[in-house]
């Protein structure tokens, strides 16, 4: 199976290379602004995520009419998103059918970090319709006793919360994780930061926040790289070194400065991501027309002796 699998896992490593590579020729060479990142990374989403998710950007809302802030990425139910909603030019997302939110940062900073933070939390705060529904086990039943399981039960969530920036203005990772301020209330805050020039920030509902840094390693010996072992250059005032002709940031551990694997965190964040929303669940039983309508409209009337009334 290895090796039928490793070639496959080469090529993909070697798309993701690519990715990369195309990401920080954008940003050296022409600069991305705006709406820009959003979409390089809205790109990259629709080549690795399965196609029952679609993405798209605009407002999260709920049925009681509470709205969030204005969402770069919101990653919603492919197939059953009702379209009622996309006939504005802010388009609507009904909270329960949206899995995840992804706030982007062409450079992180702690402004913007906090800005990520609270978008996400506008979201995670909207009111989804709480339901428990059944559903067949994702393992395969080989035979059936007392002890079968044939369905499991499972309950509605809000949409989960992500912060990916493509750079960051911290030197060390200490300072890009200090950042990461997620406040009292683990549901309103995001679960995971991606930065392509540090690593991954992990969210943890007992824990707290840690980090995790993706450094560029030798496969033969185990060792990562440092400064030290490539040419040294400035791209956007941050240092880079250069290895067997590609350039991999730097960032600041303890006295070390340690080459980041970029093509690595991308990775790690499709992987993550793909898992998380695996687990994220949408009710099959949600009418949006009787969920989502206003008061004004779910009025009805009927003729009473003659006389038009309200039914309440």
């Amino acid at each position: 199976m290895d090796k039928l699998l490793s070639p496959y896992y080469q090529a993909i490593a070697q798309k993701i290379d690519a990715e990369v590579s195309d990401i920080n020729d954008l940003f050296e060479h022409q600069g991305v602004k705006g709406e820009g990142n959003e979409n390089v990374l809205v790109e990259l989403l629709d080549k690795f995520l399965p196609k029952k998710y679609a993405i798209g950007t605009g407002v999260v809302v709920d049925h009681e009419g509470q709205q969030s802030k204005q969402c770069d990425i919101i990653i919603y139910d492919a197939f059953n998103y009702p379209e009622i909603f996309a006939q504005t030019d802010v388009k609507f997302f009904p909270v329960d059918f949206v899995y995840a939110v992804i706030e982007v940062k062409t450079t992180l900073s702690k402004k913007k970090m906090t800005e990520a933070i609270e978008n996400i939390k506008s979201v995670k705060k909207l009111k989804f319709i709480k339901q428990s529904f059944r559903e067949m086990p994702a393992d395969p039943i080989y035979e059936l006793n007392a002890d079968t399981v044939m369905w499991n039960t499972v309950s509605t969530t809000s949409p989960q919360g992500y912060i990916f920036g493509f750079s960051s203005s911290a030197k060390k990772f200490t300072t890009f994780q200090d950042w990461f301020e997620v406040g009292e209330i683990y549901e309103h805050t995001p679960s995971h930061v991606f930065c392509l020039d540090h690593g991954i920030l992990l969210n943890h509902v007992k824990t707290g926040v840690h980090g995790f840094m993706c450094p560029l390693y030798d496969k033969e010996t185990d060792e990562y790289f440092t400064n030290k072992d490539g040419s040294l250059s400035l791209c956007k005032n941050k240092p880079f070194i250069t290895v067997d002709g590609k350039k991999y940031p730097l960032s600041e551990m303890g006295k070390q400065k340690i080459a980041v694997d970029q093509s690595k965190v991308l990775l790690e964040f499709l992987t993550i991501l793909n898992e998380l929303l695996s687990f994220k669940k949408l009710s099959p039983n949600i009418n949006v027309y009787k969920e989502y309508l206003p008061k004004d409209y779910k009025l009805k009337f009927a003729l009473d002796n003659g006389e038009l009334v309200v039914i309440r």
